[in-house]
């Protein structure tokens, strides 16, 4: 949870601006320390203070007039205590105790006070502060008198200190607030990163949501309309391949028409079989595009998928019966499917298995059998095996591990991607296990009934 944090965006640029508030803050209370220690605004602030100690002063008199003070607090809402060696008095009875209060000179005007005797600072030096039970204490001392304010009134209830909740209220506003305009700022970044990833899985149709006319919205659009680039021109390359398998379609059927007017049996029987392969290729091609489109479907029915199976491997490779070996279940495997494809798919599967195990080697594995509510097939061979790299790339179409694309270490690369998309099809999933030297096995789930 702390390292999907710390990798969030939302809650980078949130750390950003709280270091950028910190900093403001640091660096304001430095030039407001520095252009306070200038003495300009020790000596406005001051010179303020001192006039109205002169003033108090010379209203309550020396020594101070108790008449005076008793008119001072009638007026203004603060108690006043006067003190000194034949005085006594205050204007609430339950005055604290002096002694409790932490009187203590002006911290913001001591260093200019203490550097400068003479002027108005004579008399702030006569000037003390405290803040005692939520009330503010001013002590003034002038001879052997003492005068001290106490503000709010002692009979009536202090103000409530609000400054730390207020702080920290607006604090939480002002955290809230940058939090969600972050979260707002930065939302088109998880529109995009769904997006990618699904256009990336192949979904060309899926557009990120252009709402905003920001950059980040005009990001979405260009990777948008790159989507549609890429959409057009795979569906320019499908439509090239149906026209190509189509247009080849008549002049093999020519040739083949050709051949049986050829008296060399040898060479007849090979040109034969290469037609036979450019027409399962073209049949191959034309397949895979009908999986691709939006709007193929297959043609379900009621089948056994063991027997299904069994009936290829007896029909497709009756002569090459002792280099596989067959294991299905003696119960039926029922399922809902299109038996043309999955026929399809297993033949594929078998071929691809034999076309790399050594005809001397171990025979080809086929198994099929039920696996967490459905049904699997797997296909394990004892070839060369293939590396991490090549494993990853199988299923793509026409992709060789040799890159020579030999006749003689391989097919057309359209087999496992067809038994993949067929799969698919179906609901289902094409796995792949391999290491070098130690053979391939192939694994093909499928539901017992597709999606809808």
């Amino acid at each position: 949870m702390i390292r999907k944090i710390a990798h969030s965006l939302s809650a980078r640029l949130l750390g950003v601006f709280l270091a950028t508030s910190i900093v403001y803050a640091v660096a304001s209370r430095y030039t407001f320390d520095l252009v306070w220690g200038t003495g300009y605004l020790s000596e406005i602030i001051g010179g303020h203070m001192a006039l109205h100690i002169d003033y108090v002063l010379k209203d309550l008199g020396n020594p101070p007039s108790v008449e005076r003070a008793e008119a001072i607090v009638r007026k203004v809402p603060m108690d006043i205590m006067l003190r000194g060696p034949d005085l006594n008095w205050s204007s609430a009875p339950n005055f604290p105790p002096l002694d409790r209060i932490p009187f203590q000179k002006s911290e913001f005007l001591l260093p200019y006070v203490e550097n400068d005797q003479q002027g108005w600072t004579k008399l702030v030096q006569l000037m003390e502060l405290a803040r005692y039970h939520r009330r503010a204490y001013v002590k003034i001392i002038d001879g052997d008198y003492e005068i001290i304010f106490a503000a709010p009134k002692l009979s009536e209830p202090p103000h409530a200190d609000l400054t730390t909740p207020a702080v920290g209220v607006l604090a939480i506003f002002v955290l809230s607030g940058c939090y969600f305009s972050v979260r707002w700022l930065v939302r088109p970044i998880k529109w995009i990163k769904e997006g990618a990833a699904r256009i990336g899985q192949g979904d060309l149709s899926y557009r990120i949501p252009t709402t905003r006319r920001d950059d980040l919205g005009e990001l979405a659009a260009d990777i948008n309309r790159m989507a549609d680039e890429v959409g057009g021109m795979l569906e320019a390359k499908r439509q090239l391949l149906l026209a190509i398998s189509h247009e080849l379609r008549s002049p093999l059927t020519r040739a083949k028409v050709a051949l049986e007017f050829l008296d060399d049996e040898g060479i007849k029987g090979n040109l034969m079989q290469d037609i036979k392969e450019m027409e399962r290729l073209i049949a191959d091609l034309l397949e895979s595009e009908r999986l691709n489109t939006r709007h193929s479907k297959l043609q379900l029915a009621s089948l056994d998928l063991a027997e299904l199976v069994a009936s290829v491997i007896a029909a497709d490779f009756a002569e090459l019966s002792g280099r596989i070996r067959l294991g299905c279940p003696p119960e039926p495997l029922p399922m809902e499917g299109d038996a043309t494809r999955l026929r399809l798919l297993v033949r594929n599967l078998v071929e691809n298995a034999l076309r790399y195990t050594p005809a001397d080697g171990q025979p080809v594995e086929v198994a099929v059998a039920a696996a967490d509510g459905g049904l699997e097939i797997r296909v394990r061979d004892h070839g060369r095996g293939m590396s991490p790299h090549d494993l990853a790339r199988a299923t793509e179409p026409f992709y060789r591990a040799d890159p020579a694309r030999s006749r003689a270490t391989g097919g057309l690369g359209l087999g496992l991607y067809l038994c993949r998309r067929i799969a698919e099809a179906h609901g289902g999933t094409l796995s792949l296990a391999s290491e070098l030297g130690s053979g391939t096995e192939v694994s093909v789930r499928l539901p017992q009934r597709p999606p809808a």
